[in-house]
């Protein structure tokens, strides 16, 4: 009976710890690849950082909406990717995981020892 306690108060525990999860947009995969004309640098760097803006905002709303915010302890300013990184709950990443818009996952924790 005591491990059966432990194990339901260690998942609860694991529940509510904080993780660092990478979200991006899912990509569609049915248009055809075609180049894209060549631009200059800052042209690209400018469409990429309002495409990360815009994408971050998605992800805000995202989380609003579904009222996810209170897991939410961080989030990655926008940068010249559409990227996001949070520091979340579990179940966070698992909403996100779930939806059609985002491909989302957990980065990986190194804990190097000197």
């Amino acid at each position: 009976m005591i491990s059966i306690a432990n194990s339901l108060a260690m998942s609860a525990e694991g529940a509510n710890m904080w993780i660092e999860a990478i979200v991006m947009p899912r990509e569609n995969d049915s248009r055809p690849y075609r180049p894209s004309p060549r631009r200059d640098r800052q042209a690209v760097y400018n469409a990429g950082r309002d495409e990360s803006l815009e994408f971050r905002a998605a992800v805000l709303n995202y989380l609003q909406d579904h009222q996810l915010m209170h897991a939410v302890k961080w989030v990655s300013e926008p940068g010249s990717l559409p990227m996001v990184t949070l520091r979340c709950q579990q179940r966070v990443l698992e909403h996100l995981r779930k939806s059609p818009a985002f491909e989302a996952g957990q980065s990986l924790s190194l804990e190097l020892q000197s």
